[in-house]
């Protein structure tokens, strides 16, 4: 493990000034029970300031939000323990569904919502009179330690998301100029560097949380619009690179070997794209594009379709690399206010509906309620009095680790978690506080450990355990205005927070075996029907919707895979399948003419019965043969039809048989005059 940064030491001082803060605070007022503020800092602190202000609001209302829920839940259903178990698992259930549908970190709201009517409500079972009164203090508690988080970190050296997003979209454009330069070298031409394009989509949909959190630390609206257009077209460099190499690679095969010219301006794009300078534009790279596809389109009618497909997705990776490269300058020099003229147009990707498996999230809502359920029903039958412990921690470690494919070794480690935060609070409690005697002596006992541990928060991959280990530590020392220990309370209290995290453990074991395999397989089956629905024209679709949809899922696909060794779901078919979709997204942008419709059903039809076969079996069929003779019937059918609304579809086709017989031979002749002049964008962001 490397040693703590600079960076990681001030984060973590700044989280230990605002906690002992909350706790003077609470303990001066007083609050009645002091920690629980203490904690809640912990809990909303982030490196970054507006990840800790976001972080604060989602918590706040989360927090009314359950407590409102407690007030109502506890005095209606108090005498009915049946009907109170199932009051609160249905609320947890719900909160929890709509949490899985919000993937921003706006879900928090609901996710705490949820497991904080536990919180509030069990321990005052027998006192429902009083629950008002609980809940307002347990609001205070939180607030008061939100409200000391966001001000310490506002105030003492504020680091600001906007730098570090830069930074990230400076990383992501030098990582795709690499994978362009590989697909534009000409000794290996159209090969595009597969596993290094999925992990530059992914990175890409990981900046939807920074994006999120910048509206609460920009000044101005305008650079969130910046990012979340510069997000969109980054997006869209995987299917645009693995398009364009489809087709640099047919027109290689057909010309046997590249034209002069045309290798001459591979290289010319190359060296523009790698040239890391901004100011640059590439708009004579577009007009030189235009320039040889009517001159070579001419010399080579043979093979005009070809030229006009490459240099076609060669003229939108130009436009694409140009928006990202203005949107980046623009974000990057604080200039929010001077929007750049963008060509590549792909506003549906710009807060677009993504994709979910409601049925598997509805499933996993259900489970974690259920779960609920059965403990509190355990609970009430043995009559354990601090048993609640149990269930609550039960439902936070169920309602955290949902959105995972397989939640139990996540929920192992919280368990191992907890286990040593109780072990530490018993040290402090029984073998350290009998020393303390004023805050200062209480402040100082507290600092070493905390400020260790801060330095940790910050790293992804340590920062649940340490929040988890933080939070319960504090939480079970229960520090009050006066020392109080009872070891029997205590023990009780932590046996049952352990036995509820091991019941979680092996509900999740019993009742989510399925994990990650299972969770792709549904992705892939999901994307071949909605094939099957794109290649049906009669039936009307969103195309905007769907090209957002596509990407979103094959985002969530990709990191999947990459866990896999499954011969049923590799990278192609994931990437043929974004490429195919694309194709046929372009083809219900063109509204094509009832006579061109009639020409391209055959195809379609077949498009559709292959993507149904691929789904019904559940497994990546090969695309039979029959359909290749039909695409290129269509195609000669097509090119018999000099009008620019069929040259639009004999492109949509050339790319679909690219995308589904991406080797197999040249034999369509073009149309005599040449192609007609460029097409209009297509719904995917015009090209890709």
């Amino acid at each position: 493990m490397n040693m703590p940064t600079w960076r990681e030491w001030l984060f973590s001082a700044k989280a230990l000034i605002a906690a002992l803060l909350a706790l003077y605070i609470a303990l001066a007022i007083p609050l009645e029970n002091p920690y629980w503020a203490m904690a809640s800092v912990y809990v909303v602190s982030h490196p970054l300031s507006g990840a800790t202000r976001s972080k604060a609001i989602y918590r706040a209302l989360g927090t009314l939000l359950g407590a409102a829920a407690s007030v109502v839940l506890l005095p209606t259903f108090a005498q009915q323990p049946v009907m109170l178990s199932l009051a609160i698992s249905l609320w947890i259930g719900a909160l929890l569904f709509l949490s899985l549908l919000d993937r921003s970190p706006r879900s928090y709201i609901f996710l705490l919502a949820a497991y904080t009517v536990p919180l509030i409500s069990l321990a005052e079972v027998n006192h429902p009179s009083t629950i008002f009164d609980v809940a307002l203090a347990r609001s205070e508690e939180i607030l008061l330690g939100i409200v000391c988080a966001s001000v310490v970190n506002a105030v003492l050296f504020p680091s600001r998301i906007a730098p570090t997003l830069a930074a990230k979209m400076h990383l992501l454009l030098r990582d795709g100029r690499g994978a362009v330069s590989r697909m534009l070298n000409t000794h290996h031409l159209g090969e595009a560097d597969q596993r290094a394009l999925n992990a530059l989509l992914v990175d890409v949909m990981g900046l939807d949380a920074m994006i999120s959190h910048l509206s609460h630390d920009s000044s101005s609206h305008l650079s969130t619009v910046h990012a979340r257009e510069f997000r969109a077209r980054m997006a869209m460099l995987m299917p645009q690179l693995i398009s364009t190499a489809d087709s640099l690679h047919r027109l290689q095969a057909e010309l046997q070997g590249l034209l002069p010219e045309l290798v001459d301006y591979l290289q010319q794009v190359d060296r523009w794209i790698q040239s890391d300078a901004e100011a640059v534009h590439g708009e004579h790279l577009r007009e030189r594009s235009l320039q040889l596809a009517a001159w070579l389109g001419d010399s080579h009618p043979a093979h005009a379709l070809a030229i006009d497909s490459g240099l076609r997705q060669l003229r939108a990776l130009i436009d694409l690399w140009q928006d990202c490269l203005d949107l980046y300058q623009q974000f990057h020099e604080g200039h929010p206010e001077a929007a750049p003229a963008l060509r590549y147009h792909v506003q549906q990707l710009v807060g677009g509906p993504r994709h979910y498996d409601y049925g598997l999230l509805a499933f996993t809502a259900a489970s974690v309620a259920l779960s609920v359920f059965c403990l509190s029903m355990l609970w009430f039958v043995s009559g354990w009095e601090h048993g609640y412990s149990g269930v609550f921690i039960a439902a936070v470690a169920g309602c955290f680790f949902a959105s995972q494919d397989n939640p139990a070794p996540f929920i192992k480690s919280f368990l191992v978690a907890t286990l040593i935060s109780s072990t530490a609070a018993g040290i402090y409690l029984f073998a350290l506080m009998p020393n303390v005697h004023d805050f200062g002596s209480l402040a100082i006992l507290l600092a070493v450990p905390l400020l260790l541990l801060g330095t940790l928060a910050g790293r992804p991959q340590h920062a649940g355990t340490v929040i988890v280990i933080a939070v319960q530590t504090i939480s079970n020392i229960t520090l009050q205005d006066s020392y109080r220990a009872d070891f029997q309370l205590f023990a009780d209290i932590a046996l049952s927070t352990a036995l509820g995290v091991l019941f979680a453990f092996v509900w999740a074991r019993l009742t989510r075996p399925f994990g990650t395999l299972w969770a792709a397989r549904r992705l892939v089956r999901h994307g071949w029907l909605s094939l099957v629905a794109l290649a049906d024209l009669r039936r009307w679709r969103n195309e905007a919707d769907d090209a957002s949809s596509f990407i979103d899922r094959i985002a969530q696909l990709l990191p999947r895979l990459a866990q896999l060794d499954d011969d049923r779901l590799t990278l192609n078919d994931a990437t043929r399948e974004l490429r195919v979709g694309f194709r046929l997204l372009e083809l219900r942008e063109l509204r094509p003419a009832p006579a061109i419709e009639q020409k391209l059903e055959p195809v379609l039809g077949m498009i559709r019965a292959h993507f149904l076969d691929c789904a019904t079996a559940r497994s990546q069929l090969p695309a039979p043969e029959p359909l290749h003779d039909a695409l290129e019937a269509a195609l000669q059918d097509l090119q018999r039809d000099a009008s620019p609304s069929a040259h639009q579809a004999a492109q949509v086709v050339h790319g679909l048989r690219l995308a589904l017989f991406a080797d197999a031979s040249a034999s369509v002749r073009a149309a005599p005059g040449g192609p007609p002049p460029e097409a209009g964008l297509s719904p995917a962001g015009a090209h890709a």
